[in-house]
């Protein structure tokens, strides 16, 4: 290859290279913004593994309506004396794992989630992702979320915290 050629092909290059990096530096990014909404869901002592929920309220925040959760396992006990050892377990924590369902005016959240809850003090944690979203919520899919909060079982009340990120 000659000279010339070769400084023409370095100058091409250049040049793409140089506007690729303008295109990617000022196209804006479609990225949702994170979510954070509280929750006041209340036990069903009706619920069946894989359909009735366990756990139906209210969501409040950047997403307001309603939200519901279905036990997938581990089943625990439909009373709340919970004194069954296969339901806290050896370290007094419960393994679980539930779908979840928020239903607001613009659109449905459906995700799954696994996570504990420790039996000293009735705090929750939980991880998951959104499997399904529709209407205004259609970009969440794959996006992780992340739940926090304590029950009261004096209310059948769990409150806590769900931020989708």
């Amino acid at each position: 290859m000659n000279k010339l050629k070769k400084k023409n092909l370095v100058k091409g290059i250049s040049i793409a290279l140089f506007a690729m990096v303008l295109l990617i530096t000022f196209i804006p990014t479609t990225q949702a913004k994170p979510l954070r909404s509280t929750m006041e869901v209340y036990f069903q002592p009706d619920f069946t593994i894989g359909g009735n929920p366990i756990w139906v309220g209210d969501i409040h925040g950047d997403l307001e309506g309603t939200m519901s959760f279905v036990a997938t396992g581990p089943i625990p006990p439909k009373d709340v004396g919970f004194n069954d050892d296969n339901f806290i377990g050896p370290w007094n924590v419960h393994f679980f794992t539930e779908d979840w369902e928020i239903v607001t005016p613009d659109g449905k959240i459906c995700g799954i989630d696994e996570g504990c809850t420790v039996a000293a003090n009735w705090k929750f944690r939980m991880n998951g992702v959104v499997t399904y979203a529709d209407g205004i919520y259609s970009n969440l899919v794959g996006h992780r979320v992340h739940m926090h909060g304590q029950i009261d079982w004096s209310q059948l009340l769990a409150t806590g915290v769900v931020n989708i990120n």
